[in-house]
Order: structure tokens, then sequence, then C-alpha cells
């Protein structure tokens, strides 16, 4: 099986539903040190749900920065505090977002979506590459994948431009 195969597998057992555990949300704050500079995606349908991460980061004082797909795959990132309302950022009929782009500081945790993880730190992406790219560019930062437990598989058929993670959490155990 290959990368896209698994990704097509992945997606359509997203589409039935997960639903996260209780302690998701502590679980994945006690992995980022308090009052740390956080690059966090903005969880999609399907996806392990990120809103309530960002705003226990938020309510922590932790710096929190949410990407913004520009064209050519590049990656631009917005303050979380700002008054945007983020959470529906990428939902169906929704407008792009509008807030200010920012320059990041250093970043100490970068929260990134994935398809798949497996026990060495392998992760497949959705395709588009953004994170293998932004990732280099923040070399002191550890990264921290968020999945459901269905999807810490073997294998994810990585390539040399995979970035790999540190760690990861299971959203739903």
């Amino acid at each position: 099986m290959g990368k896209a195969q698994l990704r097509a597998e992945i997606r359509a057992r997203r589409a039935i539903g997960h639903v996260p555990g209780a302690d998701f949300v502590p679980r994945v704050l006690a992995r980022i040190p308090a009052r740390s500079r956080v690059c966090c995606y903005v969880g999609l349908p399907g996806e392990p749900p990120t809103g309530d991460v960002v705003e226990a980061l938020l309510a922590r004082g932790d710096a929190v920065f949410l990407p913004v797909a520009e064209p050519d795959r590049q990656m631009n990132w917005v303050n979380a505090a700002g008054s945007e309302p983020w959470a529906a950022w990428g939902l169906p009929g929704q407008p792009a977002c509008s807030a200010d782009r920012v320059g990041l500081p250093s970043i100490e945790v970068v929260v990134v979506p994935a398809l798949a993880v497996t026990l060495n730190g392998q992760r497949l992406g959705q395709g588009g590459g953004y994170y293998d790219r932004f990732l280099p560019q923040q070399p002191q930062a550890r990264t921290l994948a968020l999945v459901w437990s269905d999807e810490i598989v073997d294998e994810v058929f990585a390539q040399p431009h995979d970035v790999h993670i540190d760690e990861w959490v299971a959203a739903d155990g």
C-alpha cells in the first residue's frame, strides 16, 4: 500500500467520525510547557479538534499562531489572540481568513496535523507539503502531532523530504 491508498483509507474512517476523550486537551497541554510560543493548526472536520486546545493555550498565557495557506503552497501566520473568529476558518462556506499576517518569533512547539504517525515519529500529512517546508525553518521547535488512535500505524511510506515529529497525542485515548 502506498501513501495515496493509506490517505484514502484514513479519510474514509474520518468521515465516519471520532470523538475526542474527555482528557484530550489536558493531555495536549501537558506536552507543551506553559508560556510557550506555539504554532497550531486549525482542525478541519474529521481532524482531531484544536479549538479547545487553542483556547486553553491562550488562557494560560501561551502565544499561539495559526496557519493560513497561501498561493504557491506557502504558509503565513496570524496571532490567535486577535479578534478574528478563527474557529470558522476553512469550514465549507466560510470566507478565507482576513486577519493580519504576522512574522513569527522563535517558536517552541509546532502542533501539526497528521493523517497517521508511526511509533518512531514518521508522519503522513495531507500531501501538500506545507509543514515539510515550514518545519525546517523552525529547527529549534518540538513537533507534536494530533491523531486518532486508529491512525497510529506501522509504516507511512516516508520519503527523504518528510519531516519526522517528536511526539504525538491520540485524541481519543
